[in-house]
């Protein structure tokens, strides 16, 4: 059922619910006016029998009756008796509508001096008439057919109005909700159209200010997301492929060369330490290519244990000490007194990868390879600050180098793939920590790490 139908649809019950509540309200009122309209009439045509029987002197009850039987006022089916205090019956004018009443009910009417009754066919009222010498008792019923008629014509008034209503309201109720829910329709509709092939199209806003148009608005968002997100895979999957390709071919052209004849020793230790340095180069490069879509699809860091930065520091410093024994690390920490300064909430392994490759690329950059390092444990943060006396970064190219793959042109040859940097910004944001880089072209570079402690 589409949500146009639901809404008319309870539209319908709403309105059927208070329209069907007020007619039966109407209906309700219209018979109890009835009713109590029709027993004020036999009240009075009572009364003014009795007062015609008991306090003219000149009627009695066959000139009473003469009197009566030709009065235009008298009720359908009307019965009036009178009893006197010794309950006797002593006038009748009308069908009677039953046997004379008992001893019991007639001392009720005195005890209560009014009684009604009329759940039945007939409407009875019972009221004491009292004069200056007695006591009397007087019981008019009738048969309100007019009354009953028009209550009953009035119900089915109403009953053709609530169905015919309830016709109309549903269709006036379904028109409104395709006009109401028209703007989702076209947003559907714009949805539709969007797929992997235009993924620059967006959805109308309209006024910006309706929740349609918040709801558009965060489509969009999210559509700005996911173009982000496959442009990016898009340039990581060609990057990336070109990276590899790059030692592969190399291998394999080493390998060609060495099959079209006969070597000495030399030569084949020669070409073998070769694509040794090129797997080298194609294992390092596959490492930090799975450690990057580690670190871009890592969930929530629910798993994160506390890390002490210092072992993390030594521990990267062996790393990139291995990994060229040209390389020098010099290492400065300031005093702490609390071991508790130096836990950050993370991950170990990214942590250390994110410390050796800005470590790395310090000796790389510098002609003396020497990177110097220095670990600050003050405030509500932990500072890692690498500097190198290098080539220096461009100032319109500090933001650039935090991008998969970009490489300077004034890097002098430096062998690198442009993966470093970018894996040490997604380190950094998923463990809630920056990057700040301040570089002088000629002068060097220092790039400082800062992460927040563990609570």
């Amino acid at each position: 059922m589409t949500i146009r139908t639901r809404l008319a649809l309870q539209f319908l019950l709403l309105a059927s619910i208070i329209l069907g509540s007020a007619f039966l309200v109407v209906y309700a009122f219209s018979a109890d006016y009835r009713q109590e309209e029709f027993m004020a009439r036999l009240k009075d045509r009572g009364t003014n029998t009795a007062k015609l029987l008991i306090q003219v002197d000149e009627v009695d009850e066959l000139l009473l009756a003469k009197i009566e039987a030709d009065n235009p006022v008298r009720l359908p089916e009307e019965d009036i008796a009178i009893y006197d205090h010794h309950d006797h019956l002593i006038f009748r004018l009308g069908v009677p509508s039953g046997p004379p009443c008992d001893s019991a009910f007639l001392d009720r009417v005195r005890l209560e001096e009014e009684l009604r009754d009329g759940t039945g066919v007939r409407e009875q009222v019972a009221f004491l008439f009292s004069d200056q010498y007695d006591r009397f008792v007087v019981v008019a019923s009738g048969h309100d057919v007019y009354g009953r008629r028009k209550v009953r014509n009035l119900g089915n008034v109403l009953i053709a109005t609530f169905l015919i209503g309830l016709v109309l309201i549903f269709l006036v109720g379904r028109f409104y909700a395709q006009r109401a829910m028209s703007p989702v329709q076209r947003l559907i509709d714009e949805i539709r159209a969007i797929s992997a092939a235009n993924l620059s199209q967006r959805a109308q806003t309209g006024n910006d200010r309706d929740e349609l148009a918040q709801l558009a608005l965060t489509f969009n968002d999210l559509l700005d997301r996911l173009q982000t997100a496959f442009l990016s895979q898009k340039h990581f999957i060609a990057n990336a492929s070109h990276e590899l390709r790059t030692p592969l071919t190399a291998i394999s052209g080493q390998l060609d060369v060495l099959l079209l004849k006969t070597r000495e020793p030399e030569e084949y230790a020669k070409a073998v330490r070769s694509i040794r340095d090129d797997m080298y180069t194609l294992n390092r490069l596959a490492d930090r290519l799975l450690l990057m879509a580690q670190v871009e699809h890592r969930g929530p860091a629910s798993t994160f244990g506390p890390v002490r930065m210092d072992e993390v520091l030594w521990q990267a410093r062996s790393e990139v000490l291995r990994a060229d024994p040209a390389n020098q690390v010099e290492v400065a920490m300031d005093s702490v007194e609390d071991e508790q300064d130096l836990l950050v909430l993370g991950n170990e392994n990214l942590l250390r990868s994110l410390v050796a490759n800005l470590i790395e690329n310090a000796c790389k950059y510098s002609p003396d390879h020497v990177a110097r390092v220095r670990l600050e444990a003050g405030g509500e943060q932990v500072r890692i600050r690498v500097e190198d006396r290098g080539i220096g970064i461009p100032a319109e190219d500090q933001e650039r180098i935090f991008e998969p793959f970009v490489r300077l042109n004034n890097t002098g040859g430096a062998k690198g793939h442009g993966i470093g940097l970018s894996l040490a910004r997604h380190i950094a944001d998923l463990h809630r920590g920056i990057i700040l880089v301040r570089s002088t072209v000629g002068q060097g570079s220092s790039f400082t790490v800062e992460l927040p402690k563990a609570a």
